[in-house]
């Protein structure tokens, strides 16, 4: 199929303060096999030379459009900037320390389908010397599956028009902007399709010391679960009500487990009890993913 056959797809980048893993991840947009793409990158006004450094490498290349914001906003800010600047008929998105597969984008057009709202993929959790794949089978996710667990992933190849008629992301919740979005684009347009192929690669091995319990995403997930309670059922509410209990590392008793069981997501729920219940060697497994078997020789 020659390019002009090929719709144009948008894909937005924000970047802040991180010139060389913004690089990697411009390259692996570039080495797409889909060719009729263009990738418009935001530079959340940047303090350090991000800017000045892109802008020169990619000079002449007709693919890649730069924009600056005058000051910081965030991420979602700098992703809606991008989608209304955009000229695709399909948005898709990367974030500035991950990576595409070469085949990412022209599986995810070869899969698309207008009856779903729109459609995502497996991924990659890169922990540095190990990698893991996670949803990597095909289904098709509705709202009710949706609002009990955040199944399709944070990037989805959707019509632009769609992303705009909803207002984009929500600026105003500091964590859980992606699973909002696509909670909203289901709502409105039906369910999603997830396809098996693993094609976006999230490097976690630069963040394994980040804290996700911290007041910040506590915060921002009592306002996402406050913002779609209306939508949830009673079973949504006990999964989210784990889902905060996982990020605040609070163990799970052998009642609680059987009795939240009911609710779905039984395996997972297991393996978070088990994980509690044999501590050391899940702290362990965290130093082998992140710096090998060396690292459980290093404090």
């Amino acid at each position: 199929m020659s390019t002009q056959s090929l719709p144009l797809i948008s894909v937005y980048m924000p970047t802040f303060n991180r010139v060389q893993m913004a690089i990697r991840a411009i390259e692996s947009v570039l080495a797409q096999d889909y060719s009729n793409i263009e990738l418009l990158v935001v530079d959340d006004a940047s303090t350090d030379d991000t800017w000045a450094v892109l802008t020169n490498k990619y000079i002449n290349d007709e693919r890649i459009r730069f924009f600056r914001q005058a000051s910081g906003q965030g991420a979602c800010a700098a992703r809606n900037r991008a989608i209304t600047e955009a000229k695709g008929e399909f948005v898709t998105g990367i974030d500035d320390d991950d990576e595409f597969l070469p085949q990412r984008l022209s599986n995810l057009y070869n899969a698309y389908d207008d009856k779903y709202s729109c459609v995502c993929s497996g991924y990659i959790w890169d922990y540095g010397t190990l990698q893991k794949k996670l949803y990597a089978e095909r289904r098709v996710v509705g709202l009710a599956e949706l609002l009990d667990l955040h199944t399709l992933s944070n990037q989805a190849l959707v019509r632009r028009e769609r992303m705009l008629a909803l207002g984009g992301f929500d600026t105003g919740l500091a964590a859980f902007q992606d699973y909002d979005m696509w909670v909203r684009v289901v709502q409105a347009y039906g369910p999603a399709l997830r396809i098996a192929d693993a094609s976006y690669k999230v490097n976690v091995g630069h963040e394994l010391g980040r804290i996700t319990n911290s007041p910040k995403r506590l915060d921002a997930h009592k306002q996402f679960v406050a913002k779609h309670r209306v939508h949830m059922s009673a079973r949504n509410l006990q999964n989210q009500m784990f889902y905060r209990q996982t990020m605040e590392q609070i163990p799970l008793t052998l009642s609680q487990l059987l009795s939240s069981s009911r609710y779905g997501l039984v395996q997972l729920k297991w393996r978070y009890f088990i994980r509690h219940k044999l501590g050391v060697l899940s702290r362990w497994r965290i130093k082998v993913f992140s710096k090998g078997f060396t690292g459980l020789f290093k404090k």
